[in-house]
């Protein structure tokens, strides 16, 4: 056992609002991914999970049933029955502001919010005030901040492992706030906060007419050239990021669950040209992040460990995601 669950004696009680794909539907009890905040919590030593609720109250139902769990009829209920120490907030996305705001009558230890905060910027500055003021965490889970591959790939960038880095491409679906905020995070995450530069170059309605896909250039503080491509959700998803540095070409496929490698070799063909190998491709940790998200929420409640992505992180994210909708 290591040091840091040694130290976590308390046992917290979670509840998640929303009894969708993400909250309770993606995987069951017995699978090896971890794709779900229901998942993480049952696997959870110090973690109860206490119950669920939806406005749905059948899919409510048949969530409680396959996690073993109980079902309320309504957020009030829950929390008045619970007593909550953990609150997941899984809800569509334009239903978080008056849920995070509904939360707050009930004092919980810490709240985990699915990105985006809210669908409005001034809503998300204001929702993290609240927060701020009543002295409630807020987790959000831009999930690949939390597989410790990328953790481990942020290290390497800014110790020089890889040489500079020379341009990037991130391809994504399904709205700039709902997935598109998913890559600039990372790209943030990565590459540090943007520049000023900014172009939208092209925009689509392939999931709500107030959250478009939109493609665009953006300059990081570590990213001289950033091109961000928005495709179409209604023929397929994908969610991919590919970086060439100096020394290595790095990519992100298949939603962040592999990464491929390509070193540099000299070209036995053309003389003195410089290319890249065939990639070497390995399964990164994205399938067990949600549990790393849950172990940050505990680690912080019991040690006071950095959340490793808080309101004013995603805030962060949101800002540039408005100024890119601004720029169409």
């Amino acid at each position: 056992m290591s040091d840091k669950k040694k130290l976590m004696k308390n046992k917290y009680k979670a509840v998640i609002i929303g009894a969708g794909r993400i909250a309770a539907g993606f995987d069951t009890p017995k699978s090896k991914a971890v794709l779900t905040h229901a998942h993480a919590y049952t696997l959870h030593s110090s973690v109860d999970l206490a119950g669920i609720c939806d406005t749905d109250h059948e899919k409510t139902r048949a969530k409680a049933k396959k996690w073993s769990i109980r079902a309320f009829d309504n957020l009030a209920e829950m929390c008045i029955h619970v007593k909550p120490d953990i609150i997941s907030v899984c809800t569509p996305d334009e239903t978080h502001f008056e849920v995070l705001k509904t939360i707050l009558k009930y004092s919980p230890k810490l709240v985990i919010c699915e990105k985006p905060v809210t669908i409005n910027i001034d809503h998300t500055k204001k929702i993290i005030g609240l927060y701020k003021r009543e002295r409630i965490p807020l987790l959000v889970n831009y999930s690949r901040r939390f597989d410790t591959t990328v953790q481990n790939f942020k290290a390497k960038i800014e110790s020089g492992e890889y040489g500079k880095v020379l341009g990037a491409t991130g391809i994504y679906t399904k709205g700039i706030l709902h997935n598109g905020s998913h890559m600039i995070d990372l790209v943030q995450y990565l590459f540090g906060e943007i520049n000023a530069k900014i172009n939208a170059l092209y925009s689509q309605s392939d999931y709500l007419p107030t959250d478009k896909t939109v493609s665009a250039f953006l300059q990081f503080k570590n990213c001289p050239q950033f091109f961000l491509m928005g495709s179409d959700e209604r023929s397929y998803s994908i969610f991919e990021l590919d970086i060439l540095f100096a020394k290595k070409r790095i990519r992100f496929l298949e939603s962040g669950f592999y990464v491929s490698e390509q070193n540099l070799f000299s070209d036995p063909l053309y003389s003195g040209y410089t290319v890249l190998d065939k990639p070497i491709i390995r399964t990164t940790n994205l399938s067990t992040a949600l549990s790393c998200l849950v172990e940050n929420a505990v680690e912080h409640l019991e040690t006071g460990a950095p959340l490793l992505c808080d309101g004013a992180d995603a805030y962060k994210t949101q800002v540039v995601c408005s100024k890119i909708l601004k720029k169409l």
